[in-house]
């Protein structure tokens, strides 16, 4: 068996496996950043990342199967910034700032998730819900208990819904770029700023307050 993979071109090093996986990610990330999902082919992925077709499928499955793995790299790192948020003196300064940077540093998975994950009945959709959104859900409300256990938040408040509705309060004028840009003619630029951060923080918990 070894011998036939060898004949295929396809590597038995673990290194060298991992090293071409990265490749193929960063060469479809760098397309992403130029179009659409829809428009990227397998043969430019490969081009870019100077290697044939048949190793997307033999890695990855397919393009879905690739640009799940760019959303699993991704999700991975910016979860891993949330948690760092429970040691946070403002948890929720700090998760409003974080999420905010990571939309604006990232138009590309944005405009990933708006046009074919958040869009469509797929796995894409689905693996994505899983890796990030399901695991702010759980961390978010822990945040505002945080908040309630220091009086910053009254306690009648459920965290759940403050969360949720905090959540949708950041994402929005990400997610929803052309109604913002065109009906209200605020820039990428504002609400990725300092400014609109601390406003969403001072909006949020003079609502939420006690």
């Amino acid at each position: 068996m070894g011998s036939d993979m060898s004949k295929r071109g396809r590597p038995e090093d673990p290194v060298l496996q991992e090293e071409r996986k990265s490749a193929l990610l960063d060469a479809a990330f760098e397309l992403l950043q130029q179009k659409g999902y829809r428009s990227i082919t397998i043969r430019e992925i490969a081009d870019k990342a100077e290697m044939k077709s048949a190793m997307i499928s033999y890695y990855f499955g397919g393009k879905e199967g690739l640009f799940l793995g760019i959303l699993e790299r991704f999700a991975q790192l910016e979860v891993g910034r949330f948690k760092t948020l429970r040691n946070d003196p403002e948890p929720l300064r700090g998760f409003i700032r974080t999420a905010i940077s990571n939309f604006s540093r990232n138009p590309a998975i944005t405009r990933l998730l708006v046009d074919e994950v958040m869009s469509s009945d797929s796995h894409l959709r689905d693996r994505f819900i899983e890796l990030m959104p399901k695991q702010i859900a759980t961390l978010l409300p822990v945040l505002v208990k945080i908040e309630q256990a220091k009086g910053r938040i009254r306690q009648d408040a459920d965290p759940k819904w403050l969360a949720f509705s905090l959540v949708t309060m950041v994402i929005s004028p990400f997610i929803g770029a052309v109604v913002r840009d065109q009906a209200w003619n605020i820039s990428h630029d504002e609400v990725s700023s300092d400014v609109w951060a601390e406003h969403i923080y001072r909006l949020f918990m003079e609502g939420a307050g006690q």
